[in-house]
C-alpha cells in the first residue's frame, strides 16, 4: 500500500490552468507536480522514469508507460482502449480512465442519433437547402414513443441514456456480460452470465445503441450474423468504438437495406477515410467522433483524479481501473 509520505514526483501533460492546475496540485501535495509540455512524448518518457504517478491527456506508445517508480497512470480519456495492453499490468503499474465524466452528453448524442434517424433528418435538411416543401414518404416515419431501445453495455452511458429513453415513453432493453444490480429505466436486462442472449435483444429492438468499452472480448461483437438478427427497420447507433463492429458488413447491411439505417460517431480507421461509402449513404448520420461539452466536464474529470488518489493512497480499487477483463490487443 503507498502513503503520502512516499509519492513524491507527480508527472502531468493535462493543459489545466487556473483553479483546475491548483486543485491539481493540491490533491498531490506535498509530492512535486512535474508538467511536461503537450507534444514532448521525449520529456514526457523522461518524467515517466522518476515519477511514482503520471495524470496524462496525450498518451505515448503503451510500451512507454513505464518507469523506475512509476505505481499508477490516470488518463483523462473515457476509453483505455490504446493503452489497455497486458504488459501494463506485468509492469505492476495500476492504470485508470476518466470514463463517465461527459456521460450526459453522450448519452444525448444517442438520443441526437435516434431522432435525427426517425425525423429522417437529413432528408429533411436537404429539401430545406433546397427550398423543397415535400412530404412524401413522411407518412411511414414513427416516432421513438413505445419504440424498442436495445442499450448493449449498462455502463455509465448505458445508464444515463436508459433513463432518457424511458422518460420518453420507450420499452428499454439492456444487454450485459455480467450480473449486476437493477438499473433505472431499463425494463428488461439479458445477462450473459446468467443465460441471456444479445440476439434475442437485437431481434426485438427497433434502436441498438452500443455503448460498451472497446475489449477482446467486445472486438467485432456486432458482425454479419448480428446484424442479420435485427428487423430490416431497425437502426444501429455506434458510441461505443468503431472496431466494436465489423464495419465492413455493416456497410454491405446498410447498402442492401437489411438495416434501416445507422448513427456513428466512432470508426475502425479515424479520421473516417473520405473514399469510405458510409459518408455517402443516404441511410447513415456521421458525426467526427465528437459531441458538446458539459459546462463542468472538466471539474468532474479533476475530482476522479482526486478520488483515485485517495483510493489508490488506501490500496482501493480505482474507478475506471484496467484489470485483465479489459485488456484489449486484437
Amino acid at each position: 500500500m503507498a502513503d503520502r509520505d512516499g509519492i513524491t514526483d507527480v508527472v502531468t501533460n493535462v493543459e489545466y490552468e487556473g483553479p483546475l492546475w491548483e486543485r491539481i496540485r493540491e490533491i498531490f501535495a506535498p509530492a512535486t507536480v512535474i508538467r511536461v509540455a503537450t507534444g514532448d512524448l521525449d520529456g514526457l518518457k523522461q518524467a515517466m522514469d522518476r515519477a511514482d504517478v503520471a495524470i496524462l491527456a496525450e498518451l505515448p506508445a503503451p510500451e512507454e508507460i513505464k518507469g523506475r517508480r512509476l505505481e499508477w497512470v490516470h488518463i483523462t480519456h473515457a476509453g483505455l482502449d490504446r493503452v489497455a495492453r497486458p504488459e501494463i499490468l506485468e509492469r505492476g503499474i495500476r492504470l485508470s480512465g476518466s470514463a463517465g465524466y461527459s456521460v450526459e452528453t453522450l448519452a444525448e448524442h444517442a438520443l441526437f442519433f435516434m431522432l435525427a434517424l426517425s425525423c429522417r433528418a437529413m432528408d429533411l435538411f436537404d429539401s430545406q437547402r433546397r427550398g423543397a416543401w415535400e412530404k412524401s414518404g413522411r407518412q411511414h416515419l414513427r416516432s421513438l414513443y413505445k419504440q424498442t431501445v436495445g442499450i448493449v453495455g449498462l455502463g455509465h452511458i448505458g445508464k444515463a441514456l436508459a433513463v432518457r429513453c424511458e422518460a420518453m415513453g420507450m420499452n428499454v432493453l439492456g444487454f450485459r456480460r455480467r450480473d449486476g444490480e437493477a438499473v433505472p429505466g431499463v425494463h428488461e436486462i439479458y445477462c450473459e452470465e446468467r443465460g441471456g442472449s444479445l440476439g434475442d435483444m437485437l431481434a426485438r429492438s427497433d434502436y441498438v445503441v452500443l455503448a460498451v468499452p472497446l475489449t477482446n472480448a467486445t472486438h467485432g461483437m456486432i458482425g454479419a450474423a448480428e446484424l442479420a438478427l435485427m428487423k430490416p427497420t431497425a437502426h444501429l447507433v455506434n458510441i461505443a468504438r468503431g472496431n466494436v463492429i465489423d464495419e465492413p458488413a455493416l456497410i454491405r447491411a446498410l447498402e442492401t437495406a437489411r438495416i434501416a439505417g445507422a448513427g456513428l460517431d466512432v470508426f475502425a480507421q479515424e479520421p473516417l477515410p473520405a473514399e469510405s461509402p458510409l459518408w455517402r449513404l443516404p441511410n447513415v448520420i456521421v458525426t467526427p467522433h465528437t459531441s458538446p461539452r458539459e459546462p463542468d466536464r472538466d471539474e468532474r474529470a479533476v475530482e476522479l483524479i482526486a478520488e483515485n488518489y485517495r483510493r489508490f493512497l488506501a490500496g482501493e480499487p480505482l474507478k475506471n481501473e484496467l484489470t485483465a477483463g479489459s485488456i484489449y490487443t486484437a
